[in-house]
């Protein structure tokens, strides 16, 4: 599984300007691979993307992409739609 993460936004939209990150999750010690595939499975994403936003206005917005087998797929994430737990896996990826 590879997962691309980039991010814009934040306060003026220059928290994150340059923010994008690509991971292998085969190259990653086990404890982390369980993690993050458990974490950005796409139905998971999925489920995460359904939910509502509420005031996004001023915060982070994340567009995630998990390819597996040769297939990717997209989900767009709101900074409030992602669990504590998820935004610091992105944070040590």
């Amino acid at each position: 599984m590879i997962i691309e993460i980039a991010a814009h936004g934040g306060f003026g939209g220059i928290a994150a300007a340059s923010l994008h990150k690509t991971i292998d999750v085969a190259d990653q010690p086990e404890q982390m691979r369980q993690e993050l595939c458990h974490a950005f499975e796409p139905d998971e994403l999925a489920r995460l993307a359904r939910q509502p936003c509420g005031d996004c206005a001023d915060r982070m917005t994340y567009c995630i992409t998990v390819t597996e087998d040769r297939e990717s797929r997209s989900f767009t994430l709101h900074e409030q739609q992602i669990p504590p737990e998820m935004l610091d896996l992105i944070d040590q990826m």
